[in-house]
C-alpha cells in the first residue's frame, strides 16, 4: 500500500468493511455468481442425462433438480445424486450415511437418501437465491422500491439452521488436529436466522457460500465486517464452517500440454504424503507432522494484511490447511502412466475402460406404468489412456458400423480386473453392432480381447527392469507367450512331461471350509513341496518353473485332486453362514456397511438363493436393478411397495421354486434398509434370542445336524462315537439352484484343455495367457547382482529379489526411504494402544509385552462371555492365540507399508527418469525437491464469448485463443496453476497481451486487479441507478420492457437505465454498448472485450487492464450522475 495516498487508503480501508445492510450491491455480485453457478451444474447435467435444459439463469427454480416427477431424473436418481453431489456438496445431507457420525448415532434408523426431500429443498433454495440475488444486484424494484428482501420461508429457516449445525461438525472432523472444539466459539456464537424468519449477515453468507467456488467464496467473505480478521483460529475455523459446502463447478478435463513435467510434479507430491496405510498406525505426536500449521507468521502477516484480497492470499490458505496424507495407492495408475509416456512398451498395448455405452432402451410395464430400461454396456479399447481422453474421437472408432450409439458415462480409465489388466498388441476399441435377434436388446458392442493379462504387483519390477536395462520387459513377456503357446500349451509337451512324473500318489486337496490355521498340516505340505521341487527340476531344462504353469495343468502333473462335490457343496455353506455371522457382528460394532452395499448384498444373494432354475433365468439384469434401486430406498413408501411388487408379482419368489425363506419375512414390517438387511441374515443364518437360543435359521433348518461321529479321544487314545455338528444336504429339491450346480462334475482334463485352447464355442477365441508373477525375477536378479559385484558390495546368491533390491537400493544408490517410514507406530486392540518403535525387534511378537497382551485378553475373554451367553458357543479364548493374533495384525499391515517404501522409491526412478537421468537424487531427502524452483510453461485454451460487435456468441460457435503461462516456481506449488484453467476470466483477458507467452505474475497482477475492480464497478452502477431514479422514476418503469415490448414489473434491470441515458442524449450508441459490457461481464465474472474498451480506451498500459478500464468508466458514471442531477 506504499504508492496509494491517504484518501485511497481510506477509501480501500472501507471497501474492505461490506455489511449486509449497507452494501446490498457488494452482496448482490457474489449473489449473481452464485446463481449462475446453480445454472452451469444444472444445464452440465441435464445435457449429461439428455434433459431439457433451462434456457437462462433466471430460470434456476424450473431446473429438474427441483422437479420430483421428472421422468427422467426419477428412473436415475441414484445415477444423478452420485453426479451432483460432486458439484454441489451440501448434496450429502439428504444421504444419511454421510451425515455427521455423532449425527447418525442419535438418529439411529437409516433411511438411505431422501430423493423427494432433495428436490422439494432444492426447489425451494434456488427460488429463494433468485429472489435475494434479484433484490440485491439491482438498486429498484417497482414493487418495493429501493427494499429488498431480508425474510426467508420457514423452510430455507429450517434448511440453514440444521446444516449450519452440520457444518461445524463436518469442519470439526475436517479438521481434527487442527482446529481444537474451543477454535468453534465463534462459528457456534453465530445465528443464521431470527426468529421471525430475517436472514442475517451470518446466514446469507453461509447461503450464498453454498454456490460459490472455495476461492470465491474465501474473497467473499475476506471483506466483509465481522468476517474478516483472521488474527486466532476461531476466525479461521468460523471461515471454513462458512465454506463448508462451497460448489465444484464442472470443467471439461484437463489435459497438460507439457505431460512429463504435469507428471513428475505430480509423483514428487505423492511422496511427500504419507501413505494412510501408515498414517493410521503412527502416533498422535507422529501425525502433527502432516497435518496444516495454521498459526504460520507467513500466513498470518499475509491475512492480516489491511487489503488481504491477493491471488496469493488463497494459494497459502489451501496449502496450509491441506492435511499431508495419501488418501489411496496410486502406484498402478502411476506406473502405467510412465510406461506409456516414456513409451517403454513399443508394441504391447493397456486394456482401457472407455465408460458406458447405451447398447439399447426400450419399455417394461412394472406395477401397471411404462419403465424405459437403458441397457449399458462398458465399451473396452487397447491403446495409450492419454489418446483417449477426447469423446467424440473415441465415439467415431466405437460407432464404425452404420448403428450408431452414445455414451451414458464417458470416463475412460485403466481396466483393473483381479489385481490385473489386460494387454494386447493391437489397438483396438470396442464397435457397436447390430445383431438379427428377436430379443429385445438388437445391439451390442463387439469387444477387443486382451493376449495375456499382467499382475499389477509386477508393475515395480518393470519399473525397476526397464530403469536397469531398457526394452527387457517387452521382450520377456514375447519369450514367456511363446513358450506358453509352443510348450505350456502344447498337449504333447504336456504328456511328455507327465510321463517323466509317474510315481506320485493322489493328493487331495484342502477343504476351504475348513477353518486350520495354515493351509496343509507340516507333512502334507512338506510331501506336496516335494513332488513340486521334483517336478521344478524337469521344467529347468525349458527354462520354466512351477510358478509359471497354470493350476489345472500343474494339479494335473502332480497327481493333485480336487475337492469332492459334496465337500464342495459342505465348504460352500459353511462360508455362507461364515459370511452372514461376520455380517452381523459388523452390524453389532456400529461397523455396518453403506446403504448402498447393504442394498446389492440383499439383491444378489436373492438371486443366489433361487430354488428353480427357470425362475432364476426370469431375474434379468433390469428385476435386478429395479431390486437393487427400491432396497437402497427402502424408506420411500413407493419403493418399498415395488419392490414387493416384484417379488410377490412380477417373479413369484414366495413359490416352491422361488426363495426358501425370503416369505418368512413380513417386509412391510421394516422401515430402512439397514434394519430389513439385519432382519434378512438373521432369517438366514443366525436366527435366536435371548427367550428361544435355538437357531431356527434356513441354513441351521437344513444344512446343520448333530449326528454321531467317530472321532478320536485324546483322553482315552481311542476311536470314539460322539454328537457332532455335520453339514449336510437332506432334501435337495430345497435348495437353491447355485448351490445344486457344484454337484455337477468337475469337467476333465481334456476337456478343460480344449476349452481354454480353442473354447466352449466355435465363436470362442484363446484364453488369453497369464504372465506369471515371477516372470521378471531371475533375470533383476541378475542385473542387481552384477551392479553389487561391479561396487564391491557382498551379498548372498540365494538371496531372494526383494533382499537383493533392499541391499542395491542402500548399497548402490546410497539412499533410503522418507523418515515417515520410521515414525512411531501406535496399533490399537481392543480400545487399548501399543506403541513402539518399528525395526527395533527382531520378530513382530516381540513388540506384545506381556501386560498389554493380559490386558486385552481380559476385555475379549469379558465380550466372548457375553457372545455365549446370547446362545452362541465360542470356544474359550487361549492367550496365546491372541498373542499370535495381534502380531499377525501387525505383520500384515508392516507388510503393506514396506510394499508401500517399495513402490516408492519405484516412483523415486520413475521421477528421475522424466526429470533428468543424470541427477543424484535421494529419497530420504525427496522434501527437499518439492522447494526447488522449476521453470513451468503451461499452455491454456479459452474460448471467447463475444462477436465483433460485443454480443454473446453461441457457446458452440466461439473461436478459440491460446496463451502459454509461464513461471518460475516450487515445485510443490505447481498444482495451483491448475485453477487457472477454467478462469472464465481468462479468454477475453488473452487479447489484451500479444505475446504468446504470459508470466504468472502479470496473470496474478491482472486478476488481482479484476477483483478490486468488481467491488467499485457495482458501487457506481448502484449511485447511477439510484441518481436515475430519483430524477425520472415513472419513465425508467416505463422503459422496464421485456423481449416483447410489454412493460414489466419488479427489479429493474440495468439496461433502462442505459436507454434512459441514450433518449435523454446523455450517452452515445457506442457509450451504451461499452457501459453495458462492463456491467455484464464483472457480473458474470468475464474480462470485458477488449475490441469493445478500445471505443474509449485508445493507448493502453503494459499492465492492470482491469484498473484502467474502471478509471474510464468511474469518470463517465460520475460525469453522467453530475449531469442527471443538474436536469
Amino acid at each position: 500500500m506504499e504508492n496509494l495516498s491517504k484518501e485511497q487508503i481510506v477509501e480501500t480501508q472501507e471497501q474492505n468493511k461490506r455489511t449486509w445492510g449497507n452494501d446490498p450491491q457488494y452482496f448482490g455480485a457474489y449473489l449473481n455468481m452464485a446463481r449462475l453457478n446453480i445454472y452451469n451444474v444444472s444445464n452440465h447435467l441435464a445435457e449429461k442425462f439428455g434433459i431439457t435444459a433451462i434456457e437462462n439463469e433466471e430460470q434456476i427454480s424450473n431446473s429438474f433438480l427441483g422437479d420430483k416427477e421428472n421422468k427422467v431424473f426419477k428412473n436415475k436418481q441414484n445415477h444423478i445424486f452420485s453426479n451432483l453431489i460432486r458439484y454441489l456438496p451440501i448434496v450429502k445431507v439428504f444421504d444419511f450415511e454421510k451425515l455427521p457420525e455423532e449425527e447418525k448415532i442419535s438418529l439411529k434408523d437409516n433411511f438411505g437418501k431422501d430423493f423427494k426431500e432433495l428436490s422439494d429443498t432444492l426447489k425451494i433454495i434456488f427460488s429463494e437465491i433468485n429472489e435475494f440475488r434479484n433484490d440485491y444486484s439491482h438498486y429498484f424494484s417497482t414493487e418495493k422500491k429501493n427494499k429488498r428482501k431480508t425474510k426467508v420461508s420457514d423452510k430455507l429457516k429450517d434448511f440453514l439452521n440444521i446444516n449450519y449445525t452440520r457444518a461445524i461438525q463436518y469442519t470439526k472432523n475436517r479438521f481434527i488436529n487442527v482446529f481444537s472444539d474451543n477454535d468453534f466459539c465463534l462459528a457456534e456464537e453465530a445465528k443464521l436466522v431470527e426468529n421471525d424468519n430475517t436472514i442475517t449477515q451470518d446466514g446469507i453468507v453461509f447461503f450464498t457460500s453454498m454456490f460459490l467456488d472455495r476461492e470465491n467464496a474465501f474473497q467473499f467473505i475476506s471483506k466483509i465486517k465481522g468476517l474478516k480478521g483472521t488474527q486466532t483460529k476461531a476466525f479461521k475455523a468460523k471461515r471454513e464452517v462458512l465454506m463448508a459446502f462451497c460448489i465444484n463447478l464442472p470443467h471439461d478435463k484437463f489435459v497438460s500440454e507439457n505431460t512429463e513435467q504435469a507428471f513428475s510434479l505430480e509423483l514428487i507430491n505423492e511422496l511427500n504424503k504419507c501413505p494412510k496405510t501408515l498414517y493410521n498406525v503412527i502416533s498422535e505426536n507422529e501425525k502433527q507432522h502432516f497435518l496444516p500449521k495454521l498459526e504460520d507468521e507467513q500466513i498470518d502477516n499475509v491475512l492480516e494484511n489491511s487489503v488481504p484480497y491477493t491471488i496469493d492470499d488463497y494459494e497459502n490458505y489451501i496449502e496450509n490447511i491441506t492435511k499431508k496424507v495419501r488418501n489411496k495407492n496410486r502406484f498402478s495408475y502411476f506406473a502405467l502412466k510412465f510406461i506409456d509416456q516414456k513409451e517403454l512398451f513399443k508394441n504391447w498395448k493397456f486394456q482401457i475402460d472407455l465408460g458406458k455405452v447405451v447398447l439399447d432402451e426400450y419399455t417394461k410395464t412394472l406395477q401397471g406404468k411404462d419403465e424405459t430400461r437403458t441397457v449399458v454396456e462398458n465399451a473396452k479399447a487397447f491403446g495409450k489412456l492419454q489418446h483417449l481422453n477426447d469423446e467424440e474421437n473415441v465415439l467415431n472408432k466405437i460407432n464404425k458400423s452404420e448403428s450408431k450409439t452414445h455414451f451414458e458415462q464417458f470416463a475412460p480409465h485403466y481396466n483393473f480386473d483381479n489385481n490385473k489388466i489386460g494387454i494386447s498388441r493391437k489397438e483396438d476399441s470396442a464397435i457397436f453392432i447390430s445383431r438379427n435377434t428377436d430379443k429385445k436388446v438388437k445391439f451390442n458392442l463387439k469387444q477387443p480381447l486382451p493376449e495375456a493379462f499382467l499382475s499389477i504387483h509386477e508393475l515395480p519390477k518393470i519399473i525397476l527392469l526397464e530403469y536397469l536395462e531398457n526394452g527387457k520387459t517387452e521382450q520377456l513377456i514375447n519369450d514367456f507367450i511363446e513358450i506358453n503357446n509352443s510348450k505350456i500349451l502344447n498337449k504333447k509337451f504336456i504328456e511328455s512331461i507327465k510321463s517323466k512324473l509317474t510315481d506320485f500318489n493322489t493328493f487331495n486337496k484342502r477343504s476351504q471350509g475348513r477353518k486350520e490355521k495354515s493351509a496343509y498340516k507340516k507333512e502334507a505340505l512338506k510331501y506336496l513341496l516335494d513332488r513340486k521341487e521334483k517336478l521344478n527340476q524337469i521344467l529347468a531344462e525349458y527354462n520354466l518353473n512351477v510358478k509359471q504353469i497354470p493350476t489345472r495343468i500343474l494339479d494335473y502333473w502332480l497327481n493333485v485332486a480336487d475337492v469332492q462335490e459334496k465337500t464342495a457343496i459342505s465348504d460352500r455353506i459353511k462360508l455362507m453362514k461364515r459370511d452372514c455371522m461376520d455380517r452381523i457382528k459388523a452390524m453389532k460394532k456400529g461397523k455396518a456397511p453403506k446403504i448402498g452395499e447393504m442394498a446389492t448384498f440383499i439383491a444378489k444373494d436373492i438371486v443366489d438363493m433361487i430354488i428353480g432354475e427357470e425362475k432364476k433365468k426370469k431375474i434379468t439384469s433390469f428385476y435386478y436393478d429395479k431390486m437393487q434401486e427400491c432396497l437402497a430406498l427402502f424408506a420411500d413408501k413407493e419403493k418399498k411397495e415395488l419392490f414387493i411388487h416384484i417379488c410377490n408379482n412380477e417373479l413369484k419368489l414366495n413359490e416352491s421354486d422361488g426363495h426358501p425363506f425370503l416369505k418368512n419375512i413380513i417386509l412391510y414390517d421394516y422401515r430402512y434398509t439397514s434394519d430389513l438387511y439385519r432382519r434378512y441374515l438373521e432369517e438366514k443364518a443366525d436366527n435366536r434370542n435371548n427367550l428361544n437360543k435355538n437357531d431356527t435359521s434356513w441354513l441351521a433348518k437344513n444344512f446343520y445336524f448333530i449326528e454321531k461321529v467317530e472321532v478320536f479321544d485324546k483322553r482315552l487314545n481311542r476311536m470314539e462315537f460322539k454328537p457332532q455338528t455335520v453339514v449336510k444336504i437332506k432334501d435337495k429339491s430345497k435348495i437353491p439352484f447355485t448351490l445344486r450346480q457344484l454337484e455337477k462334475e468337475k469337467s476333465s482334463f481334456d476337456t478343460w484343455f480344449e476349452n481354454i485352447t480353442k473354447g466352449k464355442e466355435t465363436t470362442d477365441k484363446k484364453k488369453p495367457v497369464d504372465l506369471p508373477t515371477n516372470l521378471f525375477d531371475n533375470y533383476l536378479k541378475e542385473l542387481l547382482i552384477k551392479d553389487l559385484s561391479k561396487n564391491n558390495i557382498k551379498f548372498n546368491p540365494k538371496t531372494n529379489y526383494n533382499e537383493l533390491f533392499k541391499l542395491w537400493w542402500k548399497e548402490c544408490r546410497k539412499d533410503k526411504t522418507q523418515s515417515f517410514y520410521n515414525a512411531e507406530r501406535e496399533y490399537s486392540f481392543e480400545d487399548k494402544k501399543l506403541n513402539f518403535k518399528i525395526n527395533t525387534k527382531s520378530k513382530f511378537e516381540d513388540y506384545i509385552n506381556p501386560e498389554f497382551a493380559e490386558k486385552v485378553f481380559k476385555l475379549k475373554s469379558s465380550r466372548r462371555e457375553k457372545e455365549n451367553s446370547t446362545g452362541r458357543k465360542l470356544p474359550p479364548l487361549m492367550i496365546k492365540d491372541l498373542e499370535k493374533s495381534m502380531a499377525n495384525k501387525i505383520g500384515s499391515i508392516e507388510k503393506d507399508i514396506r510394499i508401500l517404501q517399495e513402490d516408492d522409491c519405484m516412483m523415486l526412478l520413475m521421477f528421475e527418469k522424466l526429470v533428468d537421468n543424470n541427477l543424484e537424487l535421494k529419497l530420504e531427502n525427496v522434501d527437499t525437491l518439492m522447494n526447488e524452483s522449476i521453470e513451468i510453461k503451461q499452455s491454456i485454451l479459452g474460448k471467447l464469448s463475444f462477436d465483433d460487435f460485443g454480443d454473446n456468441v453461441n457457446k458452440n460457435d466461439r473461436i478459440i485463443i491460446s496463451k502459454n503461462i509461464t513461471e518460475t516456481r516450487k515445485r510443490k506449488e505447481y498444482s495451483v496453476l491448475k485453477k487457472y484453467i477454467f478462469d472464465r476470466r481468462l479468454p477475453e483477458l488473452f487479447e489484451y497481451f500479444e505475446t504468446e507467452d504470459i508470466t504468472m505474475e502479470k496473470i496474478k497482477l491482472e486478476l488481482g486487479t479484476y477483483n478490486k475492480a468488481k467491488d467499485i464497478v457495482f458501487d457506481l452502477i448502484f449511485d447511477l441507478e439510484s441518481a436515475i431514479i430519483k430524477k425520472n422514476e415513472n419513465r425508467i418503469k416505463e422503459l422496464n420492457k421485456d423481449k416483447n415490448g410489454n412493460i414489466q414489473t419488479g427489479n429493474i434491470q440495468h439496461k433502462p437505465y442505459l436507454f434512459w441515458l441514450l433518449e435523454k442524449n446523455l450517452i452515445t450508441e457506442q457509450e451504451f454498448t461499452f457501459l453495458n459490457m462492463v456491467r455484464n461481464t464483472f457480473s458474470h465474472n468475464q474480462f470485458p472485450q477488449k475490441k469493445t474498451m478500445e471505443l474509449f480506451i485508445k493507448n493502453w498500459n503494459k499492465n492492470e487492464y482491469a484498473k484502467q478500464i474502471l478509471t474510464v468508466y468511474t469518470e463517465k458514471i460520475n460525469n453522467l450522475i453530475e449531469k442527471v442531477i443538474d436536469i
